[in-house]
């Protein structure tokens, strides 16, 4: 239970600190949904998240593989 109140957590949580239209729960389940309608493997979803997370502020909370993704994810 305490799993699933973490991720209520992630609701309020911006992906990195000062982001004001990025929240870090709803970027995981989109780029999950994206994963599974366009049917991408695990290796090529891995390597378009490190990409964006190149990107991104060092300090963003983007989770850095699909096998963390799917834990984040697990208690829904």
């Amino acid at each position: 239970m305490t799993r699933f109140f973490d991720l209520l957590e992630d609701l309020d949580k911006p992906l990195w600190d000062g982001c004001t239209n990025h929240i870090k729960l709803l970027v995981v389940a989109q780029m999950f949904t994206i994963k599974s309608y366009y049917k991408v493997n695990e290796t090529s979803y891995d390597r378009i998240v490190e990409w964006t997370r190149s990107i991104l502020p060092e300090e963003n909370r983007q989770e850095e593989n699909l096998h963390a993704v799917k834990s984040m994810m697990k208690p829904l």
